[in-house]
């Protein structure tokens, strides 16, 4: 099958794509990789007016300690990019 239509927006910031959020509520989507969003899409169990892409998002794609020591890694940090972060082997070698 395939999906309902939409619109689709690919943000370039954090903001914007916030924006985007608050004016659109329910009615929309994140998208990021897709691998379980665009299945449900297709079969229609999902019809969201709008679809938006993080991916172009920089803001999201880090991995850092806190002054606490805590390990962030945000939400579009890549598998191979934690598996080569000396911080990720040090703080969370299982990962």
């Amino acid at each position: 099958m395939k999906p309902a239509p939409f619109d689709y927006e690919a943000p370039a910031s954090l903001d914007a794509a916030l924006d985007l959020l608050a004016r659109h509520g329910g009615d929309a989507k994140i998208l990021a990789g897709g691998q379980s969003l665009i299945p449900v899409m297709n079969f229609r169990l999902a019809e969201p007016a709008l679809l938006i892409d993080i991916n172009r998002v920089a803001e999201l794609d880090f991995i850092r300690r806190d002054a606490d020591g805590t390990l962030r890694i945000g939400a579009l940090t890549r598998q191979r990019r934690l598996e080569r972060d000396p911080l990720v082997a040090a703080a969370a070698p299982l990962l």
